[in-house]
């Protein structure tokens, strides 16, 4: 059985609890909204940045974004979209709308004031702990947008190591996978791990960040903790961001991200991209 309830947590003020056995999740309400805490036996799995050691300011936020702060990393799950531009970086750090209606509840952010979209989760624990996250973003304006990817981003804590299994379709004369690097990632950095069935990248103690993408349909595991992280996404038939990547990885000296995009798509005015991840904890 899920128990939901609501507790203070560090400095993060409120956040509504999910709880089933020794498994527990966290999402905030005074800001984000951010899922900052997914762990069994109270070991979380999602990096918290306490120390605010990642965040962003600067002209565009003077000029633009008066009044909301700068953007802070805080850590844990977030909703963005994509690709990635300046005004990606709202700042959240506003209370959010909370919902609960049965088992789920609904996470609702301030609409943003430089893109006119508005971010939700709809999260749902079930009885074994696993986790259905159902991310929206809704085009508030009055004109169509332009082509835009939901893109979620899970910054897990020090010392994971993902497996992502490539590919193995036969495809005949045609390519069956892609591998994607950013210009700062050195291909032979020792945290990557690529052969004929799998991805394999691991957070180390290392300041250069390195950043890859692929597009894949299987499931990934992250090994943190002494627990097993599995994510999935829906299967979905379109043109991705980024050299068509539906799953990325980013990782430095502090921080793990596993990375899921949605494909790109318009959005009229009033209508929502919906992008679903599948969590579970082993």
């Amino acid at each position: 059985m899920v128990l939901i309830d609501q507790e203070n947590y560090k400095s993060y003020g409120r956040c509504i609890s999910f709880k089933t056995g020794n498994i527990k999740l966290l999402v905030t309400i005074d800001l984000g909204p951010r899922i900052i805490f997914y762990g069994k036996d109270d070991q979380n799995i999602m990096f918290e940045d306490l120390q605010d050691t990642t965040n962003k300011g600067g002209e565009f936020f003077d000029k633009n974004l008066k009044g909301e702060g700068i953007w802070h990393l805080y850590g844990g799950h977030r909703l963005w979209k994509s690709p990635e531009y300046m005004d990606t970086y709202y700042p959240d750090n506003k209370q959010v709308n909370v919902i609960k209606n049965g088992d789920d509840v609904t996470f609702t952010s301030v609409v943003e004031t430089t893109t006119k979209l508005q971010k939700s989760m709809v999260i749902k624990m079930n009885d074994d702990g696993s986790v259905l996250l159902t991310q929206k973003i809704e085009n508030k304006s009055n004109v169509k947008t332009t082509p835009i990817s939901a893109w979620g981003l899970t910054v897990l804590d020090k010392g994971a190591k993902a497996t992502i299994a490539l590919p193995d379709d036969d495809t005949g004369f045609l390519p069956n996978r892609n591998v994607v690097f950013w210009s700062y990632t050195n291909i032979k950095d020792e945290r990557i791990n690529l052969n004929n069935e799998n991805l394999i990248i691991e957070q180390r103690n290392i300041v250069d960040p390195i950043k890859v993408g692929l597009f894949t349909q299987k499931q990934i595991n992250v090994d943190i903790k002494g627990q097993t992280f599995s994510l999935q996404i829906d299967k979905k038939v379109g043109t991705y961001p980024d050299f068509n990547c539906n799953i990325e990885c980013y990782t430095n000296n502090h921080i793990f991200e596993i990375e899921t995009l949605s494909p790109l798509c318009e959005l009229a005015p009033n209508e929502c991209l919906i992008h679903n991840e599948y969590w579970a904890l082993k």
